[in-house]
């Protein structure tokens, strides 16, 4: 997913914890955060950086710099590891808070823009696995929106790690790049990991959805919740609210996915309006729902009972053929060649 160049994403501020997580890894190997900073002309301290938060921009040539000077290609993998449930704030308490995986999985993608506005998360929960998929909104190189996932799932592993153990051990993590130099690290901290995959997923059982969770807390949830709501008010972020609700929303009916002006309708607003909320989350409608049909395809081939042409049909399509070609663009491959390396085959053809 490519984001709006015209989008002011560069100026996003950020919560302080993600680059005083960096400086923290580069001071144990012996780096100055004075002289890192200077590097990255960031002229806020420490402490100041904690206050405020850090516009993205700076952050990632931060990371580049520090990166650069470790020669670690692991170090935003390492860096996601080191932000578990409590260094995130009023979203990791109120996640923290909840009764089963359900519902932390709910909150999560809820208030996801408060600490990860560099990416969109969305949790899709039907069928027999579930998944957690995560798609870098910004216009980026390549390598770094790889970074920004490897810093996402790794957080989101040690989270629901932190939550539910049984999960991590039957889970498994998708990556859409290539296998990187420092695929034992991503392996050794995250399990069952595949590399070159047509989506990023984190993908588990869902009938471990509803798990009792040891820390739940009714009262501490609550009010962990009117914390993130407070937050994201105070800092002007309704609208990656509404691109949360929009994705839980966007979901294929039985004429296909719904236009803009009829998700505008059902959002209560003007089309233009919903267009200009989802510029200033640097995406598009059109986006969204190209991301969301990749999303359901690779749902619906994971359910042998169905074959590719009634996929085809059930996502919208008129003509199969146009659903493969579709597929081959999203994926590199066609449905059948997806099942078939995936071990999951359809049904046999009638006839």
């Amino acid at each position: 997913m490519s984001g709006d160049p015209t989008s002011d994403w560069k100026r996003w501020v950020i919560p302080g914890v993600y680059p005083l997580t960096v400086l923290e890894i580069a001071g144990e190997r012996g780096l100055s955060s004075k002289e890192l900073l200077s590097l990255a002309r960031i002229t806020l301290s420490p402490g100041e950086i904690v206050e405020s938060g850090l516009p993205l921009s700076q952050h990632l040539l931060l990371t580049q710099i520090v990166q650069q000077k470790l020669e670690d290609p692991a170090l935003s993998a390492e860096l996601g590891w080191r932000l578990p449930p409590t260094a995130l704030g009023s979203v990791g308490y109120a996640i923290l808070a909840t009764s089963t995986l359900r519902e932390a999985l709910e909150v999560l993608q809820r208030f996801w823009h408060l600490i990860g506005r560099a990416s969109t998360l969305v949790v899709d929960t039907r069928g027999e696995t579930g998944s957690i998929e995560i798609d870098v909104t910004l216009p980026v190189p390549d390598a770094q929106r790889a970074e920004v996932t490897q810093i996402c799932f790794s957080a989101i592993y040690r989270g629901i790690g932190a939550l539910a153990p049984q999960t991590v051990s039957q889970a498994e993590v998708w990556f859409a790049f290539a296998e990187p130099p420092h695929a034992a690290y991503l392996i050794k901290r995250l399990g069952q990991v595949r590399f070159g995959m047509p989506a990023s997923q984190f993908r588990f059982p869902t009938k471990l959805l509803d798990t009792p969770l040891s820390m739940s807390n009714a009262t501490a949830l609550s009010s962990a919740m009117k914390w993130c709501a407070r937050e994201e008010q105070e800092r002007g972020l309704s609208d990656g609210r509404l691109l949360a609700r929009l994705q839980a929303e966007l979901k294929p009916g039985p004429d296909g996915y719904p236009s803009l002006e009829d998700m505008a309708r059902r959002l209560g607003m003007a089309p233009r309006t919903l267009r200009r909320h989802l510029q200033n989350e640097g995406t598009r409608y059109s986006t969204l729902v190209e991301t969301a049909r990749r999303r359901e395809a690779l749902r619906l081939l994971d359910n042998p009972r169905l074959q590719a042409h009634e996929v085809a049909e059930l996502l919208g399509y008129v003509d199969a053929a146009n659903f493969t070609r579709a597929f081959r663009r999203w994926t590199g491959q066609t449905p059948s060649q997806y099942r078939s390396e995936h071990g999951r085959k359809g049904p046999p053809r009638k006839g």
